[in-house]
């Protein structure tokens, strides 16, 4: 009798945790239900420990040569012993499977834990097409895509800032670039990934919008100043998007916890064919004053070293802050001219025959052309702001600068970019969510 009443207690929890979990998934939409949904899933992992293992959020990190290394990431619920990850060729036989032990470290804010992995795949053979996955060592059907393509010709997605209240138009964007583009051999975001870096549920819409394009072709990542935003809207450390996305970065170990380490984190180079791409974090602003100018010259001298030492034929910038300054509708000093970011980076750039600077955080899509000695030039890096992919909409307060070439129409427009090289030409193409391309340039050498 007494067995049976515990059979039955068990019963009536186990359905009251699932009806808790599945209220959670119905109203998860919401800020308040993504709240809920997470106390529901907390009470399911306490009381069945033996799951929460799954993974979730696989994703490929880029590495400064693609053509040899990958990083890959992911998280669960709970916490996985022996993670690791298991690779072959693709098409290989199982027996040619290969293990590399995964990192795993405890991440806890916004009251939610996570458990995120990370291992980096080195010595990979040029120019083939993996399989991999990842958690236990048991092999799955569960394969996801890699490739280490190293070649002349290639196409890139670009996406804006997609920080939003509601991340379904995120969502269908990411869906309808990486579909009418699936040669797609990596995709960046260029800064306020997400409207608050602390917020659980904005990082949880982001990750989902993006999946399974993650899983399958690198991820580079641009720091923006949201970022940097606690849920009650102050400034602090972008933790969240440090432990998301561990980088190779030049000037500080991946899992120390200096002062200032995470800022140091988000600026890095990679390469792919003959392109160098080179990816900056201009939040200054942000960054804790015991440290700002500390990072801000460890930098620049990053910056120079880089810049100098690469012998590809092209390259490329990639910074979430703009170079120029716009007048502003409700900004009265604000006038057109060159921003802080402008006088710091732009001469450096020109030094080092920087081809083109995608920047963003205005959240408007404007073509400035070639600027040299903040003047316009027949030569100089070309620059773009890239536009907007979330539903945070403010591109109608920006007036026009002198040195604008083109500005888009579609001020309200989600977009986002294909950089493609081909051959001697490297191409900035751009669309709007519907797939209709509205703007394109091409520069040649």
């Amino acid at each position: 009798m007494e067995e049976k009443k515990q059979r039955g207690w068990l019963t009536w929890v186990s359905a009251t945790v699932a009806l808790v979990v599945v209220l959670g998934v119905i109203i998860s939409s919401t800020a308040w239900g993504a709240g809920i949904l997470r106390q529901g899933r907390t009470l399911y992992y306490e009381l069945m420990p033996q799951a929460g293992t799954e993974a979730m959020y696989v994703r490929q990190l880029i590495t400064p040569d693609m053509t040899t290394s990958r990083i890959i990431m992911w998280e669960t619920h709970a916490p996985e012993s022996d993670p690791v990850v298991l690779y072959k060729l693709a098409g290989a036989s199982d027996n040619t499977i290969e293990t590399i032990p995964a990192t795993m470290e405890r991440f806890e804010e916004d009251k939610t834990v996570r458990y995120i992995y990370r291992a980096e795949l080195t010595g990979l053979t040029p120019n083939s097409t993996y399989e991999y996955q990842v958690g236990k060592n048991v092999v799955t059907k569960g394969w996801h895509t890699l490739h280490t393509m190293d070649a002349e010709k290639f196409a890139s997605l670009i996406f804006p800032d997609s920080q939003s209240a509601d991340y379904r138009g995120w969502q269908d964007l990411v869906a309808t670039a990486y579909k009418e583009n699936p040669e797609a051999s990596f995709f960046v975001n260029m800064g306020d990934l997400v409207d608050n870096g602390e917020s659980a549920y904005q990082w949880d819409s982001w990750f989902r919008s993006v999946e399974p394009m993650i899983a399958n072709i690198p991820f580079v990542g641009v720091s923006g100043n949201h970022e940097y935003y606690s849920l009650d809207w102050q400034i602090k450390e972008p933790t969240a998007y440090d432990h998301f996305f561990k980088f190779d970065g030049p000037d500080a170990e991946p899992y120390s916890e200096g002062a200032g380490d995470s800022s140091r984190r988000a600026y890095y180079s990679y390469d792919y064919g003959d392109v160098h791409f080179v990816v900056l974090n201009t939040q200054f602003n942000e960054m804790n004053e015991s440290y700002r100018d500390e990072v801000r010259a460890e930098q620049m001298a990053w910056l120079e070293k880089d810049l100098a030492a690469t012998t590809k034929k092209w390259k490329v910038v990639l910074m979430h802050r703009d170079t120029f300054s716009y007048p502003n509708t409700k900004v009265s000093r604000m006038t057109a001219g060159f921003s802080d970011m402008g006088e710091l980076f732009m001469l450096v750039f020109e030094k080092y025959d920087v081809d083109m600077v995608l920047s963003a955080h205005y959240h408007m899509y404007r073509r400035r052309g070639h600027v040299e000695n903040f003047q316009r030039s027949e030569k100089g890096p070309y620059y773009i702001i890239t536009g907007v992919a979330g539903d945070v909409k403010y591109a109608e307060i920006w007036k026009e600068h002198p040195l604008d070439e083109y500005v888009s129409p579609y001020l309200d427009g989600d977009n986002y970019l294909v950089l493609r090289k081909d051959n001697n030409s490297l191409t900035v193409e751009a669309y709007l969510a519907d797939g209709t391309k509205f703007d394109s340039i091409t520069l040649s050498k």
